[in-house]
């Protein structure tokens, strides 16, 4: 036992080396990353991170490769071998040096974003309208009249597009609020006495209802129970919530009796559920088609089926609505959007089923997201889901606001989602962030980009910050195109000439002078570079499903069918260590070693303890410690992932917990490696960088660390 504790402490040193080096290739891998991130690398495109099928593919052509190695070497097809990994192992070091060579010689710092003026509005923010325009009003008292100037606005633009003048209705509280549902065609607007359905092409009126009428005794009696909270029109009916969360329908008849309104057109009433009011907590409500409509109020948030006829209420107690799909928070929802879905497979110009996501944002950071596909039958419900791959779990401490935008004009949009600090653009299925903007304080936000006619002039774009309590005030900027934070790829010409040439050297050194830091430096190099390559191509929870399978294979492969000791025979015997070496005294030689795997991996004799295997893939004497580069490029990868897709501080924490997690894992490894027994890497790494990646989610965003719209 004293002669095993000997020897383990004699290779401590080789143990914290190659600890050193195993973390020194991550943090380079990390280093570059942003090279990678701004050229879009990843090796199967965006919508390939997060399919399943690739990471197959990715476990298929390494049995491919192990086998090809293995049988050429059954054939005494040595040299094949010899320049076949060469090949692999420069084009591997380009990964690497190229864009380290960009890193350190070409500035491509993000220019921060500024502010280039603050408006203050004299008007009442209402609601917004598509991506870059908004409704406000602006009250008034003509001839002892209350009237709302409706305007629709768009940022940027000093005139409205159209505004309307509306009748606020003396019956109603002098201060009441404008409660609007606008719909694909048109906006209702509720006075709380008088109902106005607008036009959204031109401001047009399209009805207008009164909420109360005269009895036969000429009193004023409210047309529902309790007063008119919200309503919306479709073709032949008009849908009214109360303050008792009850929904009517009346039918009406726009042709031949417009703008009439009575008890008699009632058609039918259904009770909503009790957490679904219209009154003060109302965050948003908006018609998504004739026969469905959004209701979004601070504890509860659903789409309510608009049925045509409902049963008798019996004993007062009236029929339950028909909710397709509900969510509710205990922090509050606090804002809402529809759009074209930011995941769609073609652009909204080519969509022909009228798909729509319904994001929701709460106060404690979560985002809930529903996709909506209208059906073509009126007896039949629309098509409502919720979408994992968009709804996330404590994205940050708070989201203030969330809307859809088309920044690049493609067709395709993207998703802007304000925390409590910033806006953050989310691009494609994956939603990486490609932009962060600082936002003003204040509790009710609206951000957006949008074009004017001069910035169509002046090929630029704007950003949209708009501060809503009681008056408005918007504030806007410039975005720039260093203001992003990925780009195309850039390859420019002394970097990528300085990086073919340090690859090239090293090849040649390599090839005629294989000692062990020019070993080492080959390897962190090539393992850097495929650590981030990889690690940008899939998302975290694909990277874990790789690094379980592989795990596995390399138990059975090592301990098994010993394929793997074959393998790493090969690799010494031909001068290629891929690997890593930490030797344990300043005058080892790697040139001078020529003991095998397999006569390393013998178990020893109780009196030559210092014969030991050292590792995986053995140490050929005792006098160094070989790691090979799988054991240090799956951990990695799972590091470089996290920070790809998890992002911002949460996804740092997430990554150095996993990095901390695989430290772990290679310290349990290097115990038994010390006491001189041969063990797998790969179950004890990965596992251990496994478990530090959930510690830090659950420290973190919770069980979102595993929702990234996996598919197959």
């Amino acid at each position: 036992m004293s002669d095993v504790a000997g020897d383990f402490r004699r290779q401590l040193p080789s143990m914290i080396g190659m600890a050193g080096m195993f973390v020194a290739t991550i943090f380079l891998a990390m280093y570059i990353r942003p090279w990678y991130d701004k050229a879009g690398l990843q090796a199967f495109g965006e919508a390939g991170a997060s399919q399943l099928r690739y990471i197959g593919l990715e476990l298929l052509m390494i049995f491919i490769f192990t086998a090809a190695i293995l049988l050429l070497a059954k054939y005494k097809k040595e040299w094949v071998i010899k320049y076949g990994i060469m090949g692999i192992l420069f084009i591997a070091l380009l990964y690497a040096s190229i864009p380290l060579a960009h890193q350190i010689l070409v500035d491509d710092s993000v220019t921060p974003f500024e502010y280039e003026s603050t408006e203050e509005t004299e008007a009442t923010y209402l609601t917004e309208i598509g991506m870059d325009q908004y409704l406000d009003t602006i009250r008034s008292n003509q001839s002892g009249e209350l009237v709302n100037t409706i305007r629709l606005m768009q940022w940027g633009v000093d005139e409205p597009i159209w505004s309307t003048d509306i009748l606020h209705g003396n019956v109603s509280y002098e201060f009441s609020e404008l409660i609007v549902v606008p719909g694909p065609d048109w906006v209702t607007i509720n006075t709380g006495a008088v109902i106005n359905t607008l036009s959204l092409t031109d401001g047009s009126i399209v009805s207008t209802y009164d909420c109360f009428y005269y009895d036969n005794q000429g009193d004023l009696r409210p047309m529902v129970e309790v007063g008119c909270i919200l309503a919306t029109e479709i073709e032949d009916a008009l849908y009214i919530v109360d303050a008792g969360e009850r929904l009517h329908r009346f039918n009406i008849d726009r042709d031949n009796y417009p703008n009439q309104l009575s008890r008699q057109q009632k058609q039918a009433t259904w009770q909503l559920p009790p957490d679904m009011k219209a009154v003060d907590v109302l965050v948003e409500a908006e018609l998504l088609s004739d026969t469905s409509l959004l209701i979004v109020s601070e504890e509860y948030a659903g789409v309510v089926r608009l049925n045509q006829t409902a049963g008798f209420p019996e004993g007062g107690i009236y029929e339950p609505a028909h909710i397709l799909i509900e969510a509710s928070s205990e922090a509050g929802f606090t804002s809402s959007d529809v759009g074209y879905p930011n995941i769609a497979d073609v652009p909204m110009n080519e969509s022909t089923s009228g798909e729509q996501l319904i994001v929701l944002g709460t106060a404690d950071g979560d985002v809930h997201a529903w996709s909506f596909e209208p059906t073509a039958s009126m007896s039949s419900p629309d098509t409502l889901k919720e979408e994992s791959g968009v709804s996330m779990n404590g994205f940050a401490s708070e989201i203030r606001d969330v809307r859809f935008t088309d920044i690049d004009a493609t067709g395709y949009t993207e998703l802007l989602i304000t925390t409590g600090d910033d806006a953050r653009l989310l691009y494609g299925s994956s939603m990486v962030q490609r932009l962060i903007i600082d936002v003003p304080e204040g509790e009710n936000v609206a951000v957006t980009f949008g074009e004017t006619p001069q910035d169509i002039e002046d090929e630029t774009i704007h950003f949209y910050a708009t501060v809503i309590d009681g008056t408005y005030t918007t504030s806007s900027g410039v975005v720039e195109s260093s203001m992003f934070l990925v780009g195309g790829l850039v390859i420019e010409d002394i970097p990528t000439i300085i990086g073919l040439l340090v690859s090239l050297l090293l090849m040649i050194l390599l090839y005629v002078h294989s000692e062990w830091y020019v070993v080492n430096t080959v390897g962190i190099l090539v393992g850097s570079g495929v650590i981030v390559m990889l690690g940008v191509s899939f998302v975290p929870t694909l990277i874990m499903v790789f690094m379980i399978a592989a795990a596995v294979y390399d138990a059975w492969a090592v301990y098994k069918s010993k394929h793997m000791l074959d393998l790493a025979d090969t690799m010494m015997n031909l001068n290629l260590p891929i690997l890593l070496v930490a030797p344990q005294d300043s005058d080892y030689s790697m040139r001078t070693e020529r003991t095998t795997v397999h006569d390393a991996a013998e178990e020893p004799p109780r009196d030559a303890v210092q014969q030991a295997p050292r590792e995986r893939v053995v140490a050929k004497s005792s006098d160094a410690m070989l790691m090979g580069l799988g054991d240090v490029i799956f951990p990695g990868m799972l590091v470089l992932s996290t920070l790809q897709y998890v992002g911002g501080d949460n996804g740092f924490i997430m990554a150095m917990t996993t990095l901390v997690g695989s430290l772990i894992g290679y310290s349990v490894l290097m115990y038994y490696v010390g006491k001189g027994q041969a063990q797998a890497g790969l179950p004890l790494l990965n596992g251990g960088a496994i478990l530090g990646y959930i510690v830090g989610g659950l420290l973190t965003i919770g069980m979102a660390m595993f929702q990234f719209n996996i598919s197959f």
